[in-house]
């Protein structure tokens, strides 16, 4: 997903936050729309109450997203946007909380613990989706820096082969590449 309109349909199709009014939540998607890079897809998106403390102390509606590079979050204000980020590196756990009739999605991260109330209804569908995504994203990361170890031992046996390293250097190169 890159777009407001679509990171909207997506929470109507999956539940997430699917009661809200479309000209409202496109407004909060548009915050993250804004902030995406080039090569960066939104994988999951949902809207929720950010940063509860108390029953009547909050940041208030915020646009949340998994992306294939970090997690990003938004709210648009009367006055400029405010946009959070946390790189998928930093993220250390992802629990929920039950409290009254709200399900508290608690984020854990280098920067901190991020509470975001959603309903009982979505909270167990957000979080389990959320999990599934980040672990698809850093097998696929994973996988990737291994291919590039394996096509970097290919070209270091191609240079070995041609003579311009000998066994014991490429040894070295190898066990570097490899831990």
């Amino acid at each position: 997903m890159k777009t407001a309109e679509e990171m909207y349909q997506f929470c109507q199709d999956t539940g997430f936050f699917s009661g809200s009014d479309q000209q409202w939540g496109v407004r909060l998607f548009t915050v993250l729309e804004k902030h995406l890079v080039s090569d960066e897809e939104i994988l999951v998106c949902f809207i929720g109450l950010h940063n509860r403390t108390s029953a009547t102390k909050n940041d208030g509606f915020y646009a949340y997203a998994l992306t294939n590079q970090r997690f990003i979050m938004g709210q648009k204000k009367m006055i400029g946007d405010d946009f959070k980020v946390i790189p998928l590196a930093n993220m250390q756990d992802l629990r929920l909380i039950k409290e009254t009739s709200l399900d508290l999605l608690e984020i854990t991260s280098l920067e901190g613990t991020i509470k975001i109330v959603l309903t009982e209804e979505e909270a167990p569908k957000v979080l389990a989706k959320l999990k599934e995504t980040i672990q698809l994203v850093t097998k696929e990361k994973k996988t990737e820096h291994q291919l590039n170890k394996a096509e970097q031992l290919l070209k270091m046996k191609e240079l070995l082969d041609q003579g311009i390293l000998n066994e014991s250097e490429f040894a070295k190169i190898k066990d570097d590449i490899l831990k």
